[in-house]
């Protein structure tokens, strides 16, 4: 499980997705290609930070796979987070 939240969220009422390890493993690819071009990997064990200029890469690598309700959702967040220019924090557990 992946729970996604903003940085800035300190008092824990901002947008927020929790992905299912199904969901997870739908993404890996796209955490992997992260890594590849940034040197950032989302740890599926820890706490990562995922900055706007690496949501763009993921958004942009996503937007090239077929796309099931969990991408959709994930791709959703980041436009959001974007949009605000919010850090996010992934919690993995």
């Amino acid at each position: 499980m992946l729970d996604l939240s903003y940085l800035s969220d300190d008092i824990g009422n901002g947008p927020s997705l929790v992905l299912s390890d199904r969901a997870v493993r739908k993404l890996e690819d796209s955490f992997l290609f992260l890594k590849e071009k940034t040197g950032v990997y989302v740890d599926l064990y820890g706490k990562t930070r995922i900055y706007p200029e690496h949501q763009k890469i993921l958004i942009k690598y996503l937007e090239s796979q077929n796309k099931d309700d969990d991408i959709s959702a994930f791709v959703a967040f980041l436009l959001s987070s974007i949009s605000q220019d919010e850090v996010i924090i992934a919690d993995g557990d």
